[in-house]
Parts: structure tokens; C-alpha cells; sequence
């Protein structure tokens, strides 16, 4: 679901370690909440997690962000939310998992420490150019004032109108250095490859859960620290998002689904009928009831199998467009604030294919047996009027 795959990538991840005082509070960004001892914490979630997941640390950070003049004076400023990454190791997908590459409208991506990648919308809003340096001023881990300068290096598009007019992008060790959270990090999140279900989500969540009531925690946390693990269906909302998506998804491919099959089934039923005559000429010239519907069965079945896997086909290759190329609908959802991706997409599944061909033949098979079954109720001389009527 492209949606849950948005959410996760640019927020909540599809699993989520993080201090429950940093959650309860997560709307003020409490820095001194944010949990320690990186390296500990990492090398146990990996060790307890199924190998198909990918942890990575990441600070969100609030600041207000102040562009100077030639002279260093204000000429503008705004509260922005911000994120920080990991953008330079060489094992960290976090730009892929954001799309950088894609998103980047100008500039270039951060190459050394101190730069700074701002939402398009935000730049516009703040006048911010290329090549300049803005001001960072927010809150350290102790509670104190930070204040950091970074070098604006380019504008990225996430397709989150929210997110565009308020987010800036930094490097994890820049925000660590900036805010004074060395080996720290206020969010841990897990990601799945694309063919884990959403259902699993929680069965994984639970295992963790218990494995970590047996956990000693690191001793640079601090006492209160309790950590707690949240799926993306437990955040923003996106449980109930997803439980109304599934009913209305179910109601969409059931109506649909029936009224092909009724479509099917009237062909089938008008094909048997409009063929009486030849069935009582069949049975004039000695071949036995059952021989001739399943005669008449085989060859829908056929037709059916034949019919269905071509319109697989063609629908097929509509749908692997929309997959691979999909329909932009940037214009549609720009004021929304539903982390969707501009670009709507389809998914090719194999039971899909399966449904479809499967009720391609069954809808004509059906057909064609209720219509051939009046052979048995009608006497030869009555389906051979049926030839001289038509």
C-alpha cells in the first residue's frame, strides 16, 4: 500500500523505537528525551529483529530558521520542522528511502557537514538561494540555546504538502554536533521490504515487546527512559485510514467482481439458449444428453479460459503502466497534508490474475450449464422448433 510505504519512509517508519516520554510529547520535540547509546541500541534491535528488517537512527529537531542579509541581519524567519538522516555512510539507504534523488528540484545533495536540503515551498516562503547560508537557532539536549549556520546546497519536492513548506533535511552527525546529542538519536525506525504485509506488523512488534522486558538497558540512558515500540498503524491515524481503505476496497472489488460475473453469466445463459435448436438436432442424431452438455461445457470452458487470460493480459499491461509510470495527481492532493505521493500508482499481484481468469471461467461455465440443463425438461421435438424458430 503506497501509503503506509510514504508514511513510513518520510516519518514513522513501519516500525518505531522510541523514548515513550519523547512520544507522549513528541508535538513539543523534547531534545532531552531523546535516547542514548547509539551503538548498544542498534546492535540489540538488529540482534532481535528478523533479518529482513533495517533499522536506522534519526533526530527530529525543531528550530527557528533565520536568513541573514550581506550584513548579518534578519531578513526573514520561520519556525521549520526538521529531520536528520544519515546522507554519507555508504550502507545507509535513507536516500533511497526518501527519494532524494527524485525529489531534488535544484542544488545538489549535501556533500560535506553543515549543509542543509529545505522543502521548495519553504525556500520560496524565506526567499533562501542556492550557495547561502542560513541560521538554525532551537534547543540543545541540555536545555540550552543551539545555534548552528548551514549552507543551503539544494531544494527537494517530497509531494507532502506539509512537508514542503515546513521541512529541512540535515545529516545525522551534523544534527548530533548542532544540537549537542552526541551518540544520541530520538527515533530508531524499522523498515520492511515490500513483499512483508502491513498484517505482520504487529506479531513483529509483539515479539520485540517481550524480548525487550528482558533487556538491560544501556547505562548512558537515563533512569526514566522507558523505550517502547509503535507500527506505523499505531501513528497518525493510519490504523484507521487503512481499516476504512480495506471495507471500501472489499465494497468496490465485490461490486465490481459481481457485476462481471453476472455479465459472464448472461453470456453463457444466451449463448445455450440461442443453441436449443442444435442441441435437439444433436440429440435427433443419437448423442446422449450428458455427452452433449459436456460438449457444450468444455468448449465454455475453453472460450472462457481463453477470453479471461487475454483480457488478463491487456489489463495487464494498462496496469504494469500505472505501476511502473503511474498518473500524476501533484494538483489533486497539494493541499490535502496526506503524506500520498504525487504520482498515483496500480500493483500487478499474481492472486489478482488469478481472481480474474478463475471467475472469467466459472461465470461462463455456470452460464452455459443452467442454460444446457433444459435439455433434460424438454423433448427432442421441442428443441429442434427452437432451430426452425430462429
Amino acid at each position: 500500500m503506497d501509503m503506509l510505504d510514504t508514511t513510513a519512509h518520510l516519518d514513522t517508519g513501519h516500525l518505531r523505537f522510541v523514548n515513550k516520554a519523547f512520544y507522549e510529547e513528541e508535538h513539543l520535540i523534547p531534545m532531552d528525551r531523546a535516547l542514548a547509546a547509539q551503538k548498544e541500541t542498534r546492535q540489540w534491535l538488529e540482534f532481535h529483529s528478523p533479518p529482513e528488517v533495517e533499522w536506522v537512527p534519526r533526530i527530529r529537531w525543531g528550530a527557528i530558521m533565520d536568513i541573514p542579509d550581506e550584513k548579518g541581519n534578519t531578513l526573514k524567519q520561520t519556525p521549520v520542522i526538521g529531520m536528520a538522516i544519515d546522507l554519507f555512510s555508504p550502507s545507509s539507504g535513507e536516500r533511497e528511502h526518501l527519494k532524494l534523488k527524485q525529489a531534488m528540484v535544484a542544488g545538489r545533495m549535501p556533500e560535506q557537514p553543515k549543509e542543509i536540503l529545505l522543502g521548495y515551498l519553504l525556500a520560496d516562503l524565506l526567499d533562501a538561494e542556492l550557495g547561502k547560508l542560513v541560521t538554525l537557532i532551537g534547543q540543545s539536549f541540555d536545555g540550552g540555546l543551539a545555534t548552528d549556520n548551514y549552507l543551503v546546497v539544494g531544494f527537494v519536492r517530497f509531494g507532502v504538502f506539509a512537508m514542503d513548506k515546513k521541512m529541512a533535511l540535515i545529516n545525522f552527525k551534523s544534527a548530533q554536533d548542532t544540537f549537542y546529542m552526541e551518540d544520541m538519536a530520538t527515533d530508531w525506525l524499522g523498515f520492511f521490504p515490500p513483499e512483508v504485509d502491513f498484517t505482520e506488523y504487529p506479531i513483529i512488534r509483539d515479539d520485540l515487546e517481550k524480548k525487550l522486558e528482558d533487556w538491560e538497558f544501556p547505562k548512558d540512558w537515563a533512569k526514566d527512559d522507558q523505550p517502547i515500540i509503535k507500527t506505523i498503524l499505531e501513528q497518525r491515524g493510519i490504523g484507521d485510514i487503512t481499516a476504512k481503505f480495506i471495507v471500501v476496497k472489499g465494497f468496490i472489488v465485490g461490486i465490481f467482481t459481481f457485476l462481471m460475473a453476472l455479465v459472464l453469466w448472461n453470456a453463457g445463459l444466451l449463448n445455450g439458449i440461442h443453441r436449443q435448436g442444435e442441441m435437439g438436432l444433436r440429440l435427433a442424431l443419437g448423442e446422449s444428453h450428458l455427452r452433449l452438455v459436456a460438449s457444450l461445457v468444455t468448449e465454455s470452458f475453453l472460450i472462457g479460459a481463453i477470453g479471461s487470460i487475454a483480457g488478463c493480459m491487456f489489463g495487464g499491461a494498462f496496469v504494469y503502466y500505472l505501476q511502473e509510470v503511474g498518473v500524476n495527481m501533484g494538483d489533486s492532493l497539494a493541499q490535502t497534508g496526506l503524506m500520498l505521493s504525487d504520482v498515483a500508482r496500480a500493483r500487478m499481484s499474481f492472486p489478482g490474475f488469478v481472481q480474474g481468469v478463475v471467475l472469467g471461467i466459472t461465470a461462463n461455465v455456470l452460464g452455459t450449464i443452467a442454460s444446457s440443463s433444459t435439455v433434460f425438461k424438454k423433448s427432442e421435438a421441442e428443441l429442434f422448433r427452437e432451430m426452425e424458430t430462429t
